[in-house]
């Protein structure tokens, strides 16, 4: 866990510096999606996850909602999801479509939806526009919040309310807002940061999980 979290700054800066340019966060991508063995880093993350709520570890800090401690919790149980929504490309131009959302200025809404896993829900008034990819991306993460709806997953508490967000501004029935109702865990959320940069800055720690577990595996 230490590697990690000695690594991981070095890695998130990296990743954030490469958001401002396409041609940048495409190259990252394309390592990060090229990673081996993507069931292998989600148990491994789940893992370091699952040690970090220890009473020995971060276990106290997390039941306070620590929120340095939930963003570690949250990014590491969030990497499958991400990984899948980040690997997703725009049928029409082929680029990422995270590069595509994270780059768009004139729309920073697009981006929103990517910090659903870790916890973090649309803002009020938000208005992604509605594409393939964002359909496409709401529909892992739906499918990721019903596997973890009854287990610690940050999605099972983020992710009713923004898909009927979406629908309110793309029309009902384009993103599945029904998910099973969790009986055993109810994740803390975390409030989503009050600018782009910050939002993103939050997402950073995540998507650099993506590309320190392809070198680890």
């Amino acid at each position: 866990m230490s590697i990690m979290i000695k690594r991981t700054p070095q890695n998130s800066m990296s990743f954030f510096s490469s958001t401002k340019s396409l041609a940048d966060i495409t190259r990252t991508l394309d390592a990060t999606c090229a990673v081996r063995d993507p069931t292998a880093c989600t148990t491994l993350l789940s893992s370091i996850a699952s040690q970090l709520r220890q009473a020995s570890n971060c276990g106290s800090d997390y039941r306070r909602e620590q929120p340095l401690v939930l963003a570690a919790y949250n990014g590491l149980v969030s990497y499958y999801p991400l990984y899948r929504a980040g690997c997703e490309r725009d049928p029409e131009s082929d680029n990422y479509c995270f590069a595509n959302a994270i780059q768009n200025m004139t729309s920073p809404s697009d981006s929103y939806p990517y910090y659903l896993p870790l916890g973090i829900p649309l803002p009020g008034g938000s208005q992604p526009t509605c594409s393939d990819c964002l359909q496409r991306t709401m529909e892992i993460f739906h499918q990721a919040a019903e596997a973890g709806g009854q287990q610690q997953s940050p999605l099972a508490t983020s992710f009713a309310g923004a898909a009927q967000m979406v629908n309110v501004g793309c029309g009902p029935g384009f993103s599945n807002q029904t998910i099973a109702a969790s009986t055993s865990f109810a994740a803390p959320t975390l409030a989503f940061p009050s600018s782009l940069t910050m939002a993103l800055a939050s997402a950073v720690f995540a998507f650099g999980l993506l590309s320190s577990a392809g070198l680890w595996l």
